[in-house]
């Protein structure tokens, strides 16, 4: 190695080896809360300050937000020792009603170079935003529902379903909402206990099946908006209880009962109001190798009404059920069209429906 060379590595190592000088920001505040405000003021706005304590310039290099609903502004330009950056942060409460809590990463010329402001707030929604997410009014109090039904579907006999519907404050003040009348078999409970002006809440349930019914199972439970409020509101629940044949093996679906019924339909044709209660009858008969339990017959009609005569039939027997039509109970004016459901435990008709139908006079 020559001598020039030497020389040039020698004025070269200390700029290798000396750290980066990075400028020295800190941050006059990291959160702002807006508080409580009317969806209809639109976008709201509030200002970030980052001073810049080093002896090196700075600059902000980007902001980036995790929802579309919140927006930074900020200029790129250096920003001398001493002087303050600003990021403007913008929420457009459009269509959001409820709390909400929005972060923004900043990445800054600084040590640290990356900084998390946050946001939050609470919306106190417009009429039409509620009207389109929360339509149900429970009564003059304020408080609104996303929906008076909860649907479970099929839940196997013994097993348990959740469900849950949202609700939101429209008041100006904090309520303590609660249920009552739920049946045993459902569990209710209400998050959070105390809700806010302009904040959401959830009804959670759990719906435990019993293992004594079978088919459409419906009910309700009454929801109150607060402790001091007279309104209230039913809520309807229906879930349609079913037998779990998936683990039965293929030797056993081979020994399973097979439902047969016969007829299918019951037309009692021309009928009126004034007649008296009419009786038909139709056949249940098991074409299977084991015993046929019928878990439960039921119409929905209040007009029809049905009994099997037995509910246990063996292999290729069969029983008789009875039919009964009460025309004054007819609730349409014009025609009676009633489903007669027959839960059983033949694995491949668990459900089976008969009709019974009827013109008015």
């Amino acid at each position: 190695m020559n001598r020039i060379t030497q020389l040039m590595l020698t004025a070269l190592l200390p700029a290798m080896t000396a750290p980066a000088v990075m400028a020295q920001g800190k941050w006059m505040t990291r959160e702002h809360d807006f508080g409580a405000f009317d969806e209809n003021v639109g976008t709201v706005y509030c200002d970030f300050y980052l001073v810049n304590e080093g002896t090196e310039p700075m600059a902000i290099l980007s902001a980036r937000a995790n929802c579309g609903c919140t927006k930074p502004e900020y200029s790129t330009d250096p920003v001398a020792p001493g002087d303050t950056a600003v990021i403007r942060v913008g929420y457009d409460p459009e269509g959001r009603p409820g709390k909400f809590s929005k972060q923004i990463k900043v990445d800054c010329g600084t040590t640290p170079l990356r900084s998390t402001l946050t946001i939050r707030g609470t919306v106190i929604g417009a009429s039409n935003t509620l009207r389109t997410r929360f339509p149900v009014s429970v009564g003059e109090s304020g408080v609104k529902l996303r929906s008076t039904n909860i649907p479970y579907g099929k839940v196997y006999n013994g097993e348990t379903s959740g469900q849950y519907i949202e609700g939101y404050n429209a008041t100006a003040d904090s309520i303590h909402p609660y249920v009552t009348g739920n049946p045993k078999y459902l569990n209710v409970m209400i998050q959070p206990a105390t809700v806010g002006p302009g904040e959401q809440f959830i009804i959670s349930t759990v719906l435990h099946a019993p293992r004594s019914e079978w088919g459409t199972l419906t009910d309700e439970f009454i929801f109150h908006p607060d402790t001091d409020s007279p309104d209230s509101r039913p809520i309807q629940t229906v879930a349609i209880i079913s037998e779990d044949f998936s683990r039965l093996t293929a030797a056993q679906l081979a020994e399973a009962p097979v439902i047969d019924v016969e007829p299918v339909a019951i037309d009692l044709e021309r009928i009126s109001k004034t007649d008296k209660p009419l009786k038909r009858t139709f056949t249940i008969a098991n074409r299977g190798k084991s015993p046929l339990v019928i878990r439960r017959i039921s119409c929905a009609d209040p007009a029809v009404s049905v009994k099997a005569k037995d509910m246990k039939i063996k292999p290729g027997k069969s029983t008789k059920a009875e039919v009964v039509v009460t025309p004054a109970l007819i609730e349409k004016p014009e025609l009676l069209n009633a489903r007669i459901n027959i839960i059983a435990n033949d694995p491949e008709h668990p459900s089976t429906m008969v009709r019974v139908v009827a013109e008015l006079m």
